[in-house]
């Protein structure tokens, strides 16, 4: 039986990599007594898959994880037990069932939301000026480090959506899947935008042309397929 969780990462907890949550939702799996498959082979483990990850030091709104469990368990029992288990900062939103034919998150999502918001807020003009102008530019070229050096990332295509709102908070639509990430410090740094800020991610989707879905979307059959439309900083 497959469940699939969303929860959200805030306070300490952000400052765990993508190895030390793995290894905290196992054991706060275990304590609580869920009934976890394993796989197969030499080195058995928890069938635990993750969403995309996510960076050392960003809150998150919507993490996901799958688990599969050998009986099935009422849904309710599985948020309480569970939640009990964990640390403060990780909180669950929703926990469901899935198909046991459902596709990975990291094969279905390809797009993830954040929110950058300033210490001391720049001006929502200026901020205005140059979202248009980051958007109306066809290359957007960004150094990445890697083991071989620097290479050069064009991440325009990957910038979805860039939206100013009133109070100067700048919220982006960005590339997040298996062909490719554009990080939100890239947008932020390609726009020549200073001053210390704060990244939430506020969302992960299944972008399929001009609609969003959600993972919970796709799967349960009290939500309308339909997805939202993108705004009006909508790539085209």
């Amino acid at each position: 039986m497959r469940f699939r969780i969303k929860y959200s990462k805030g306070g300490q907890a952000v400052f765990l990599g993508h190895l030390e949550m793995l290894r905290l939702w196992q054991r706060a799996m275990r304590r609580a007594g869920l009934p976890l498959a394993y796989s197969h082979g030499f080195n058995p483990h928890p069938r635990l898959a993750f969403g995309p990850a996510l960076a050392v030091g960003i809150e998150s709104l919507a993490e996901y994880l799958d688990v599969e469990l050998t009986a099935p368990l009422d849904i309710l029992e599985v948020k309480e037990r569970l939640q009990a288990q964990l640390p403060a900062g990780l909180q669950l939103l929703q926990v469901f069932t899935i198909p046991d034919q459902a596709p990975a998150l990291t094969a279905i999502i390809n797009a993830a939301a954040y929110r950058v918001t300033w210490e001391e807020p720049p001006n929502p003009k200026m901020l205005q000026e140059k979202a248009e102008t980051f958007l109306s530019r066809p290359v957007v070229e960004v150094s990445r480090p890697g083991k071989e050096g620097a290479r050069v990332k064009d991440i325009r295509p990957g910038v979805f959506q860039l939206d100013v709102k009133p109070e100067a908070a700048l919220e982006m639509l960005l590339e997040c899947s298996s062909r490719g990430v554009v990080r939100p410090e890239e947008v932020v740094g390609a726009m020549a935008l200073e001053g210390p800020y704060r990244v939430i991610r506020t969302g992960l989707f299944i972008r399929r042309d001009d609609r969003l879905l959600t993972p919970e979307e796709l799967v349960d059959p009290q939500f309308p397929v339909r997805g939202r439309k993108h705004s009006a900083f909508m790539r085209r």
